[in-house]
């Protein structure tokens, strides 16, 4: 499964899990740091699913130790002069990734199936929002998932963290119902801005606002590594047009993005 985080890959694995009844064992690949940890992890899923969550963190000695034994079904272990191998259980092997290109080529060929997951509508949004209310028995303003989904920027982890921050303010008020001016007060604390922009994004289109500029101008104009900023910080402001690159390499502000800026108060940011 690949994509962006946020998006649900690790609860779509969870689910699969509970749908077939299988036993299931979860890893965060980068904790596998040797053969022994990679070999007692693929003997504990026997006859279920084994999920490598962030998998592209799996160092590439340990990649293809993984390779073999997907082909072979066998464990391989040096015993000097000697080669003994362990049949393996069958089991079904997901990874979720946010960066494929770490992954070593025939290992990724080994997946029969592979996902690209995408950003979630308003819409969809919405209706991840309703459902978890109903799940947990939270009454709320109709007009509170749409509020929501609009700041969600197309992702469920985002869109459900700014449901509990509307959550948050209507218990501290004794309110029986969350609503949009809940949400509202909650997203002034946290510096979202209207179109869910945190307080980092919204720094960035100031210093848009006086011109063009170049990555490393930002960066450090803001104080973040250059891969923070195309990593996490730009990558939704190019999605939604607020902010364009140009052949130069230099940053620039859309009519998206000028509008919107023109809605962010000094104090915010």
């Amino acid at each position: 499964m690949c994509g962006p985080p946020g998006l649900g890959k690790s609860a779509l694995v969870n689910v699969l899990a509970q749908e077939l009844a299988v036993p299931f064992t979860e890893i965060l690949a980068q904790s596998i740091t040797n053969a022994a940890e990679l070999n007692s992890v693929l003997l504990s899923a026997t006859d279920g699913i084994l999920f490598l969550d962030e998998i592209h963190l799996l160092h590439p000695v340990q990649q293809h130790a993984l390779l073999q034994v997907l082909d072979k079904r066998r464990i391989f272990l040096n015993g000097g002069r000697s080669v003994q191998s362990i049949p393996v259980s069958d089991f079904t092997l997901v990874g979720a990734t946010t960066d494929p290109d770490g992954l070593i080529q025939p290992l990724l060929d080994r997946f029969r199936l592979i996902l690209h997951l995408d950003y979630y509508s308003e819409d969809e949004l919405a209706e991840i929002v309703r459902q978890r209310c109903r799940a947990l028995g939270w009454n709320f303003e109709p007009s509170l998932l749409a509020e929501i989904a609009k700041r969600g920027r197309g992702t469920p982890r985002i869109a459900l963290r700014l449901l509990l921050s509307a959550r948050r303010v209507q218990v501290s008020e004794g309110a029986k119902v969350i609503t949009v001016d809940h949400l509202r007060r909650g997203c002034e604390v946290e510096r979202v801005s209207d179109l869910g922009l945190d307080n980092v994004q919204q720094k960035y289109l100031h210093l848009l606002g006086g011109g063009p500029l170049r990555l490393n101008v930002l960066a450090s104009m803001l104080g973040v590594s250059t891969k923070v900023l195309t990593k996490t910080v730009e990558p939704y402001l190019l999605r939604s047009g607020m902010v364009v690159k140009t052949d130069a390499g230099l940053r620039n502000l859309t009519e998206i993005g000028q509008d919107h800026l023109s809605t962010l108060r000094p104090g915010t940011v």
